[in-house]
């Protein structure tokens, strides 16, 4: 039943709603000024409006939202008519962006979505007065919830209890939800990654039974919601998607890594491994050919930085540099002052992860790495000569002393790796007696 009268949208409560709000009336959310003052214009014009969604339950957990949402009984025209400065971000489906300063808030109308004859977009949308109607298309109860200060919280689908529960739970039939939006299946898994939630057993079952929809999903929308899951504090949650058969579908050779007797390992660097999306994916992809892992990323729809670096790290997770300056200065030469230390801490989760999971300790090879950690530093600290343009002579000097075409570059490629090892020579009066001697 809706939580407003229809015929009278202003203060004509369904007494459930009532019922809700005594509840949950201990529930405070500390909206920001701007929240309270768009809420606030818009009920001074008649409507109902709350902030809502994720805003909301990460306000609850104590956690900082990333963004904030508002729902409203106004249609888009009225939002429009009431501030300044809006964007039709979504005026279709009855979203405004409100601008004020440089933030933006998205303002949308209470709605009912059509048919999902795609599997993830409604075919039409409905504009309601009844904030249940928006509340009960939404995809999990912990996302179900809307909040301002004078009604407090409206939790119809009991969203609080899931959150002291733990649990991702679909807002009504789970197979309904993800038969409506299959993109909602990995989303369940993110939440539970972010949040260190477990996954209820129908919503859990359902997303088992509906895996295959997930091929209905753009691969850019995928990987955005495989990234969240890799860079959230449980990315070793990944291992669900493996259990209801997502991988299979999005990445199958993944299902290799994560079925076979290396699982574990895969697992722990997942777990290990610093918060960053190109470490992540080479520790969930290390076990795979080089070649391979460039294919699968790309099928990903990553970006072309991304695709290079992993399979870079794959590649040279078993790389050996010396314990000397010049085979460092060589080692940054050859594949780039960015991703040495990135090939750095690879190995060492690699090392990590096998003293976890065997227990013996890798002493040989930790300080190994802890060596190379110090000589990459002093070398950038100093400024060492790492490249062509660190030397102090260039291919105008060459030309004055007669060299011409490709022997230029060869020569201050030949120049370059003798100042590699020893940075001492890199003075223009030595090495233009270099050339001389040439």
């Amino acid at each position: 039943m809706c939580a407003y009268v229809a015929e009278n949208q202003q203060n004509q409560w369904y007494i459930g709603v009532r019922l809700i709000r005594m509840k949950k009336e201990n529930i405070y959310v500390d909206l920001p000024e701007n929240v309270v003052n768009i809420i606030s214009k818009l009920e001074s014009d008649g409507n109902q409006a709350y902030a809502v969604g994720g805003c909301v339950r990460d306000s609850v957990l104590k956690r900082t939202p990333e963004d904030w949402d508002i729902t409203t009984s106004a249609v888009p025209q009225q939002v429009k008519a009431l501030f300044k400065r809006t964007v039709d971000t979504g005026i279709k489906h009855g979203t405004v962006t409100i601008m004020i300063d440089k933030s933006g808030y998205e303002v949308t109308t209470y709605r009912i979505d059509g048919d999902y004859e795609d599997g993830r977009h409604p075919k039409s949308v409905e504009f309601s007065v009844c904030l249940e109607d928006d509340l009960k298309r939404r995809d999990f109860t912990i996302n179900a919830m809307a909040y301002n200060n004078a009604t407090g919280l409206v939790d119809q689908f009991n969203g609080i209890d899931d959150l002291n529960s733990k649990i991702i739970r679909c807002v009504g039939n789970p197979t309904d939800r993800f038969s409506e939006d299959a993109l909602r299946m990995m989303r369940a898994i993110r939440f539970s990654a972010q949040l260190g939630f477990s996954i209820e057993d129908q919503t859990y079952a359902a997303i088992k039974e509906l895996a295959v929809n997930i091929n209905k999903v753009s691969r850019e929308r995928i990987h955005v919601e495989l990234n969240k899951t890799l860079l959230s504090d449980h990315p070793d949650y990944i291992m669900m998607m493996y259990e209801t058969r997502l991988t299979k579908q999005i990445l199958p050779i993944i299902d290799v890594v994560l079925s076979g007797r290396r699982s574990v390992v895969t697992l722990t660097m997942l777990k290990i491994s610093p918060k960053e999306l190109v470490l992540k994916y080479a520790a969930l992809l290390n076990d795979i050919p080089a070649d391979k892992v460039t294919e699968t990323l790309k099928d990903l729809k990553l970006d072309n930085n991304t695709i290079y670096t992993v399979t870079k790290l794959v590649e040279c997770s078993k790389l050996v540099i010396q314990e000397k300056e010049p085979s460092v200065r060589e080692a940054i030469y050859k594949y780039g002052k960015d991703i040495i230390p990135l090939i750095i801490l690879h190995q060492e989760t690699i090392l990590k992860a096998k003293e976890i999971s065997t227990g013996i300790k890798m002493t040989g090879g930790k300080n190994h790495i802890a060596v190379l950690k110090r000589l990459y530093q002093e070398i950038m600290d100093r400024g060492d000569c790492i490249s062509v343009k660190d030397l102090n002579v260039n291919g105008s000097d060459l030309m004055e002393y007669g060299l011409k075409g490709p022997i230029i570059g060869e020569t201050l490629d030949e120049l370059l790796h003798i100042v590699m090892e020893n940075p001492k020579l890199n003075e223009k009066e030595t090495l233009i007696a270099m050339i001389e001697n040439r």
